[in-house]
């Protein structure tokens, strides 16, 4: 018992002599905000890259989609007749919602809406996932006049998918 009071009491005795609480001093504070500054400096920098990275993988993955969806459409028979120049042509697809004539952007609209038969029942070809910014997709034609053979689309490089 007298051990366990003895020892109590060497532990009363070594709380009391320290009592003064200290805080963090100025340098001390600097150098955390410092620290923090730096790590904030380098994980915006890496962020904004993961950013533009997955930006790009986006587009390239809907412009395939563009291009499988257009393949099949072209393998199955819907009619796809082109006009103009290169980097510049417009559509006429029979079937189509607005049966109009239309442009890169129009079209990416339409299939993101939906082609539909020529009875206009049935939707046959909708792009999905829908693609956000059609402006940001140029298409190329293997068959510049008269009907499409291939369209082929690709993503505008910086663009917004």
């Amino acid at each position: 018992m007298q051990l366990v009071r003895k020892l109590l009491s060497i532990a009363r005795s070594r709380a009391s002599r320290n009592q003064k609480i200290r805080g963090l001093s100025t340098a001390e504070l600097v150098g955390i905000i410092v620290i923090i500054g730096i790590l904030g400096a380098l994980g915006g920098t890496y962020i904004g890259s993961l950013v533009t990275t997955a930006n790009s993988n986006t587009g390239n993955s809907n412009a395939s989609s563009l291009n499988s969806l257009c393949a099949s459409m072209l393998a199955a028979g819907v009619p796809v007749t082109v006009g103009g120049s290169a980097g510049a042509y417009t559509y006429t697809i029979t079937g189509a919602n607005s049966g109009n004539a239309m442009t890169d952007t129009q079209l990416v609209t339409e299939l993101n809406n939906g082609i539909q038969d020529p009875t206009n029942t049935n939707v046959i070809y909708r792009l999905t996932p829908q693609v956000k910014t059609a402006a940001s997709y140029v298409s190329s034609n293997t068959a510049p006049s008269g009907t499409a053979t291939a369209i082929t689309w690709t993503f505008t490089a910086g663009a917004t998918p």
